[in-house]
């Protein structure tokens, strides 16, 4: 991955749409990787497109992030959601894609810094714009992320890089595979946290935990599968950590739910110790992504499983022998490809229907008992490389130098 250093300014900056928690988490990767590696004089600045932009353009904005919210819990929005998501083509000049860039680019037009990206969004507002870096985090690649005109593409395999060669006439030497891209205080706790995960799932007569995520919009759909898996998991002997966004919908209905049924639970937020003695139910709630982060890394040697929707935690079953439970619907255009590629691996069970969610618990025990988590937890360890994050920093100082 060493490149030659360019004549350009030493730093880079990192522009963020901040809409969800997919595509901004592998930004947030980057910067915590070049803190670890002490370059992160390397970073400029970091971006918002909503503190950049003005007037109709910020309106825009403030409607894609209203429908990213509401269009993930269905009804006559969803409706809607999916028709806008099917039919993007950011390699396109729409009206939108003028009125939503406008403001950026009349930012960026005089700064020769490099700009880092992940949204694809941004790359089709950001197509001329010199050293333009796209960070393709994910693991497989649908058509409406195939946009041309960056200067790099970052991807975390081969096979997520194929369609960018392909489709979008990138030349091989511009599309640099990282390695998949889990966050950096994860990869420190991965080979301890699996060790002790699959010795755990040979001790019959311990309960297992399981961690419990939603998207960042916390559609309906997946709070109440999340929510029905956790209760039959909990009845059945086990132990469950939910993680949700500090008043919002998953925490709330999770500790009504807990409460309805008779178990016993906690809350627990950024500010409070975790427990030494773990209670059948914890609801640990984040005002923040950063937050959100934090508590995980705390809590990760616990996770015997987890259950979430198939966006970007996904990466965790393909690299750190961690079996998932994919909850459904599949919502945009990732999540459909991403879960197909949990299950050809081995590394993932779905749950299909609300009722699969109910009988998750008894699942559960039958899928230990016959040695099938041990197996799904070493298809998913040591068969990929993992440390993309790091990659990616080391590729940025070869190329960009610091300060």
């Amino acid at each position: 991955m060493t490149t030659p250093r360019t004549a350009i300014p030493a730093r880079v900056t990192l522009l963020y749409t901040n809409i969800g928690r997919g595509h901004p988490f592998y930004l947030d990767g980057i910067t915590e990787a070049l803190i670890r590696s002490q370059a992160i004089s390397l970073v400029r600045r970091e971006l918002d497109v909503f503190e950049l932009s003005r007037g109709a353009a910020r309106l825009g904005w403030r409607a894609a992030r209203w429908l990213y919210r509401r269009g993930s819990s269905g009804g006559a929005t969803g409706v809607l959601y999916r028709l806008i998501r099917r039919g993007n083509n950011y390699n396109r000049e729409t009206p939108a894609l003028r009125l939503l860039g406008r403001d950026i680019r009349a930012a960026l037009r005089e700064d020769p810094s490099p700009v880092i990206l992940a949204h694809p969004t941004l790359v089709g507002i950001l197509r001329h714009q010199p050293h333009l870096i796209y960070q393709h985090g994910e693991l497989v690649t649908p058509d409406e992320a195939v946009v041309r005109g960056a200067a790099t593409v970052l991807v975390p395999t081969p096979e997520a890089a194929e369609p960018f060669r392909r489709v979008g006439g990138y030349a091989a030497e511009q599309v640099v595979v990282t390695g998949l891209c889990i966050e950096p205080a994860l990869i420190r706790l991965a080979a301890d946290a699996y060790g002790g995960r699959v010795a755990r799932y040979a001790a019959a007569g311990e309960p297992m935990v399981g961690a419990y995520f939603s998207s960042g919009a916390e559609p309906t759909a997946h709070v109440t599968r999340l929510i029905a898996a956790a209760c039959s998991a909990v009845l059945e002997g086990g132990r469950v950590i939910l993680f949700a966004q500090s008043g919002g919908r998953f925490a709330r209905r999770a500790a009504r739910a807990f409460a309805r049924r008779s178990i016993p639970f906690a809350t627990l937020d950024s500010s409070d110790l975790i427990p030494t003695d773990l209670p059948r139910a914890l609801i640990v709630c984040h005002a923040s992504r950063r937050e959100e982060n934090i508590l995980t890394a705390r809590l990760f040697p616990l996770f015997d499983y987890f259950v979430g929707p198939s966006h970007e935690r996904t990466n965790w079953s393909l690299g750190l022998g961690l079996p998932m439970f994919v909850v459904g619907p599949d919502i945009g255009p990732f999540a459909p490809l991403n879960r197909r590629l949990l299950l050809q691996a081995g590394t993932a069970a779905a749950l299909e229907t609300p009722m699969d969610a109910h009988l998750l618990g008894p699942r559960l025990a039958r899928l230990r008992s016959r040695g099938d988590l041990t197996a799904m937890a070493q298809a998913g360890w040591g068969q990929r490389e993992i440390n993309g994050f790091a990659r990616i920093a080391a590729f940025l100082v070869s190329k960009y130098g610091t300060i």
